[in-house]
């Protein structure tokens, strides 16, 4: 008889979603690690998206609410130290890093999806904006990729890229869970991609939009809630 995975309890105040489907499957199957056929994605841990002072943090001093994404920063704070084990781990076992960021190629962002960002006319985009945080920023020869849309899969080459280099296990760490990492991993799973997600080195403008997006996301495992530390483990 085929052995299930354990349901995750959800965090503390965070009700629990499952879909009884996966009751009557088989789970999903995984290959076995294999670092050549590996690649973390880092999705918008860029100054626009991810610090206090990027595009984001001035749109709320602008308006007068300083304070308003204050969850966000201090989350995004807290996960840094996890995802910058995780890159260290990476570059060492040689397993492929991409760097994901929102960058357009036009001063007015009209190649980009409707209503992504607004309220530029009182808060304009600066270079400052597009740079990686500190402390991840790209080596050399490291691939950045720019998106225009929230999934990746949506308006770059992402998925001829991993294809080229053989790469169809994917690790996935960023901002927001709930939005571009979410959607990107789904995207990755629906093309065949076996997809991890990197619940400690995500995170969302609140904890409680974080968890539910990891509970929603990883029920039936088509998607795997996985720690830095559990990666860190497989070599």
């Amino acid at each position: 008889m085929e052995r299930r995975a354990p349901v995750r309890p959800p965090p503390e105040g965070c009700m629990m979603v499952h879909d009884p489907y996966w009751d009557l499957v088989h789970e999903p199957r995984e290959p076995a690690f294999d670092a050549k056929r590996t690649a973390l994605l880092i999705v918008d841990m860029q100054n626009m998206c991810a610090h206090p002072d990027g595009w984001m943090g001035r749109l709320g001093k602008d308006q007068g609410k300083p304070d308003q994404l204050r969850e966000r920063f201090e989350f995004i704070g807290d996960i840094m130290p996890n995802l910058r084990q995780l890159l260290t781990h990476c570059r060492r076992t040689g397993i492929e890093v991409l760097h994901i960021r929102i960058a357009f190629r036009t001063n007015t962002t009209r190649d980009g999806k409707r209503g992504l960002l607004n309220r530029q006319d009182e808060t304009p985009l600066v270079p400052f904006d597009y740079e990686i945080l500190e402390g991840i920023a790209p080596l050399k020869d490291e691939i950045v990729i720019n998106k225009t849309s929230v999934s990746t899969f949506n308006s770059t080459a992402i998925d001829q890229i991993l294809r080229n280099m053989g790469k169809d296990r994917l690790w996935m760490t960023g901002v927001v869970t709930e939005g571009c990492v979410e959607l990107t991993a789904r995207d990755a799973a629906d093309r065949g991609y076996y997809v991890s997600l990197v619940t400690d080195a995500c995170a969302s403008s609140t904890h409680a939009a974080h968890d539910d997006a990891v509970q929603r996301m990883t029920d039936g495992n088509v998607i795997r809630a996985r720690t830095v530390s559990e990666l860190v483990a497989l070599g």
